[in-house]
């Protein structure tokens, strides 16, 4: 099964979610540079992927599916340590990207 190519999670899976999170499966390769500072990664700040949606949130507050969280499009590299939570969009960013799924 899957989301069928859905933004939105159905009530069922919402509430299911509400019990226990999904896993993320980002399988896209990411930059070698970050995306918030422009440099490489250290041995003591990695680059990992982020998302620019938050996962959690993008699942409890806007109810968007998984995959449509993990695509390419919601995901940068960021330092573990520094950047990560700085590639995340503020809500107002969120509404504006999510918005012409609302009417569909």
């Amino acid at each position: 099964m899957g989301f069928d190519g859905r933004v939105f999670l159905l009530d069922s899976e919402y509430e299911t979610y509400m019990r226990r999170m999904p896993v993320r499966y980002i399988r896209h390769k990411i930059s070698n540079v970050c995306a918030i500072c422009g440099k490489e990664a250290t041995k003591d700040n990695p680059l990992e992927k982020a998302h620019l949606i938050p996962f959690n949130a993008g699942i409890k507050k806007y109810r968007l599916t998984p995959d449509f969280l993990d695509r390419k499009e919601n995901i940068v590299a960021a330092h573990r340590k520094t950047c990560n939570k700085l590639a995340e969009l503020s809500h107002e960013e969120i509404l504006k990207l999510i918005s012409p799924h609302l009417a569909g």
